[in-house]
Order: structure tokens, then sequence, then C-alpha cells
């Protein structure tokens, strides 16, 4: 073979495997948005497949399974989460993430619709949400104290169910901005022991 044949075959399986990384970018959107409406256990391979534009087999070919593409969900998911969040500073972070969640409504039904799914199994779906609550409270505790991660993670995950059960009328920043702001006066978060 000589070398400009050689390159056009590189070039060939450089596209190939280009359009393998965009098909499987694909697929996932397709699933985020479907897990997200119609929950894991609701969707299947030839729905997502359909809203992909390719066939059930193409899922399989790429992901091996439903619960390997439920994996690479997540580790979008979680990749999107990390991207976004822009600053050290807790506040700003998380009110950044409202406003990026109010603009992928199909994300945070993803979140919740997932997490519910999976309370009542101990699966490694099931513990991959505890490990991210867990990092989480490690990561609030050291600004507010593990009381008060707790607290913090108990109004995240209450305050984008009240948003998702009526988002045209509930402005999930609005919420975080008024919760924070009592938290950083000191009107929430854990009570002092009593003295004395």
């Amino acid at each position: 073979m000589r070398p400009a044949s050689l390159f056009r075959v590189v070039g060939i399986k450089g596209q190939v495997q280009q359009r393998g990384v965009e098909r499987r970018r694909e697929i996932v959107d397709a699933a985020i948005e479907l897990f997200g409406v119609n929950g894991f256990a609701g969707t299947g391979v030839a729905a997502i497949a359909k809203k992909a534009s390719v066939t059930p087999s193409a899922v399989i070919h790429h992901f091996g399974s439903k619960e390997n593409l439920l994996k690479a969900v997540l580790d979008e998911f979680d990749a999107r989460a990390a991207s976004r969040v822009s600053s050290n500073d807790l506040v700003t972070a998380l009110l950044e993430d409202a406003e990026y969640t109010m603009a992928h409504k199909g994300l945070a039904t993803l979140h919740t619709v997932l997490q519910a799914e999976h309370l009542t199994r101990d699966d490694e779906i099931t513990q991959r949400f505890r490990a991210r609550n867990r990092l989480l409270r490690k990561h609030f505790a050291g600004v507010l104290g593990e009381a008060g991660a707790v607290e913090l993670i108990a109004f995240l995950e209450g305050a984008l169910t009240v948003w998702l059960l009526d988002p045209e009328t509930t402005d999930l920043k609005a919420m975080y901005a008024r919760y924070l702001s009592s938290l950083h006066n000191g009107d929430t978060g854990p009570t002092p022991a009593p003295s004395g």
C-alpha cells in the first residue's frame, strides 16, 4: 500500500470512529430524555433507538445492554454536572446549578426518576446515587458542618421535586437564593445545643 492510500484508510477509519462517537452521543441524549420521562423500567431499547434514529441492534452494539446504556447516561449526567460548577463559592455554584437545571428540565427529571426507581434496590445504580450523595455531603460539610450539609441536601432534593411538579409557577433559582440567604443569615440550619 502506498503512503497516499494509507492516509485515505486512516482518514476513513477516523471518520468512522467519529461517527461512532456521535452516534453514541445521540443514543445517550435520547436515553436521557426518555429515562427522564418514562423512567428506566418504562423505557425500552426500541424506543431509545427510534428516538436516536438508529436500530435497536445499534443501541446494543454501542452499549452491550440497556443497563450499560444507563451507566453511560449517569456518566454523562455527572460529567455535565461537574463541568457546570464554575465557582468554588458554594452559593454561586448552587445558583448556577439552579439556572442550568431550569434550562435542562430533562436532566433534572432523569435524576429524580432514576433515584426514586432505585430507592428500594441495592444495586450498582443505588450505590452510585448513595456515593454521589455522600460526596456532596462531605463537600457541603466542609462549609456548613455535617448537620448543615444534610439539611442542604434535603432542601435541594425537595426544591427540585417542587419545581419539577410545577415549573411554570416555581422559580427554582429564586427558591435556592431565598434558602441560601436564610442559611447564610443563620435563620436555618442546625440548632445549637442548649447551654448550661
